[in-house]
């Protein structure tokens, strides 16, 4: 893409706008936003990307994309990122791009779409851009980013620029002390932060004889700042006449006040700072938790305004205003991202529920109970018990690696296809070949899934089930009856669903008894770890706890509590699933 200019770099200072928020600082963005990714840094300098509400932008280093970004060390991908608007929300999606996206340091999942937020970092190979958006239709507007290419003026004289050291406010004069009060007020009830750095900067141009200021972020490694905020005195003032320097910044960011003097000398001064005939000037940095994460620079030149003699002092307590209210506004963004995702998450349990089998019931003269709970909000456990037309049953349980999202996601698409194949065909060798190809051709990110899958077959009447299954690298399953404990049956096993997709499943058989049950679980039951000795509860503990059973819903509803009670709590360490299935007694029919 052709690059952009850059103002005058023949200055000391420059001015521009990189405040490196994290995502969730800046104003959210609406239905009518534009986005713009503004450049951080990369191999050249560029214009900002405006990308419109509705689109649908493919970046990368191929010819065909929407956004291309070209670079000689071959860090970006020919399609790389997509980048759409889906109802109202900025989504960036990895195309499993070979370096990958990050957004904010944390890489994006391949084709996991990742909300990009005002303020927001995204990384794309050797690029980085700064996430911005345009005004709504019914918002007030502000000024568009600008860029400015920063110079090292490391080799001034240090006598150019003077730390400011605080001062009691009781010396403010009284008027200022009542502006101050009134900037409060205004800065407090700033809906975001451009809104409350343009508040910032008014009260200081109003009450301290500062003609223009500027609320800037720290410049990137290139050199680049970036300006959230400008105003100035001069009508028709805009920003290609402000300079900014590095050093001034650094000075700044280690948290003190920093101004430029006329009593410093001219002949002290920087070659710009000269030019620019600028006779006081003034960096305040915004600090949250320790570190400066935007700065309020202001100055006076030639024949304008002398600033008053406290100015600084003034500047200083406006800027710890500035920082509350960013440390509130990014609380306050956090909290309602918090609630967003809460009610995102119970509405995918909802449906991850919508797709299970009731907690308990009779099918095709087979009995059985379930329980599920999530180690999260979502499980990335599935269960089914599907009756089929030639009278069988079919019954499977399965956990998919990892946890959150990603693994629920996969839950739900392994049931889907499972039910999906059931009208098929019930042949589950078949099944499970097909099953293993479709998850493996789609597991780009190495995910897995353990499953058991039986047919059960009770045509040949009531006092012993027939059972065909497959243990897809599972082993969590037990054979149990009253006043015994419950015992692993020996079978053979096959690979994990998604490893191998030309792996060949094998079907094999057991007898199920009257008054056997076949007890299946997830790794949540025997991986959950004791608080105070971290061991685990263990496969002999369950086979135990199953002894003292004599029905589906007492193996369920005793193991659940053993669980629970063995760590603890009620929040668990990983997705627990338990179901038991045995034949039918006549009162559960």
């Amino acid at each position: 893409m052709p690059g952009r200019g850059r103002g005058d770099l023949g200055g000391d200072m420059g001015i521009g706008r990189s405040l490196g928020l994290p995502s969730s600082w800046g104003p959210s963005m609406t239905k009518t936003n534009a986005m713009q990714l503004v450049f951080s840094s990369g191999p050249a300098p560029m214009e900002p990307i405006t990308l419109e509400p509705g689109s649908r932008t493919i970046v990368g280093r191929g010819s065909g994309c929407g956004v291309i970004l070209d670079d000689q060390l071959g860090s970006v991908s020919r399609k790389h990122l997509e980048i759409e608007c889906s109802d109202g929300h900025w989504l960036a999606r990895d195309l499993e791009s070979r370096n990958g996206s990050f957004l904010d340091g944390q890489r994006i999942a391949p084709e996991e779409p990742a909300r990009l937020m005002p303020g927001g970092l995204l990384q794309i190979g050797s690029w980085a851009f700064r996430v911005s958006t345009g005004p709504g239709q019914h918002e007030r507007k502000t000024m568009p980013a600008t860029l400015v290419q920063t110079l090292d003026d490391t080799s001034d004289d240090a006598q150019l620029f003077e730390r400011v050291h605080d001062e009691p406010l009781a010396r403010l004069a009284s008027h200022r002390l009542a502006a101050l009060l009134e900037c409060s007020d205004l800065i407090h009830s700033s809906e975001n932060l451009t809104q409350a750095g343009e508040a910032a900067i008014g009260a200081m141009l109003s009450s301290t004889g500062y003609v223009r200021g500027a609320f800037t972020g720290p410049a990137s490694e290139t050199g680049v700042v970036e300006t959230l905020a400008f105003q100035s005195r001069i009508p028709g003032e805009d920003l290609s006449s402000v300079r900014f320097s590095r050093s001034l910044l650094k000075m700044a960011s280690e948290g003190e006040v920093v101004r430029v003097t006329s009593s410093a000398g001219r002949a002290n001064y920087g070659q710009s700072i000269a030019e620019l005939d600028i006779h006081s000037a003034l960096c305040i940095p915004i600090m949250i938790d320790g570190s400066a994460i935007g700065y309020l620079y202001l100055d006076a030149r030639g024949s304008e305004h002398q600033v008053s003699h406290d100015a600084s002092s003034f500047g200083r307590a406006v800027g710890r205003l500035l920082g509350l209210t960013a440390a509130n506004l990014r609380n306050k963004e956090l909290q309602i991202r918090q609630v967003e995702m809460q009610y995102d998450l119970n509405a995918a349990a909802r449906a991850q529920r919508m797709l299970l089998p009731p907690a308990a019931g009779t099918v095709g003269g087979i009995g059985y109970s379930m329980s599920m709970r999530p180690g999260r909000f979502v499980a990335g456990d599935l269960f089914g018990v599907v009756p089929l037309e030639d009278g069988r049953v079919c019954v499977f349980l399965g956990d998919v690696s990892g946890k959150g999202a990603g693994s629920a996601i996969m839950m739900a698409t392994t049931q889907s296809y499972i039910h999906a194949m059931l009208e098929q065909q019930q042949d589950i060798a078949q099944i499970m070949n097909k099953l293993n190809r479709h998850v493996a051709d789609r597991s780009h990110g190495g995910m897995f899934v353990t499953m058991w899958i039986g047919m059960l077959d009770p045509r040949d009447g009531v006092d012993e089930l027939q059972v065909e299954f497959i243990d897809a690298g599972h082993g969590h399953w037990l054979l149990t009856r009253e006043g015994a404990d419950a015992e692993t049956p020996a079978y053979t096993g096959c690979l994990v669903v998604g490893i191998d997709p030309n792996h060949r499943f094998v079907a094999e058989r057991i007898t199920l008894a009257q008054g056997e049950r076949l007890v299946l679980f997830s790794d949540g039951v025997v991986e959950q770890k004791s608080p105070e000795t971290h061991e685990e509860f263990g496969l002999p503990r369950t086979g135990q706890v199953l002894r003292s059973c004599s029905s589906p819903s007492q193996d369920v509803e005793r193991l659940v509590s053993s669980v629970v009670e063995y760590a603890r709590s009620e929040q668990l360490d990983d997705d627990m699933t338990i179901a038991s299935i045995g034949i039918a007694c006549p009162a559960d029919e």
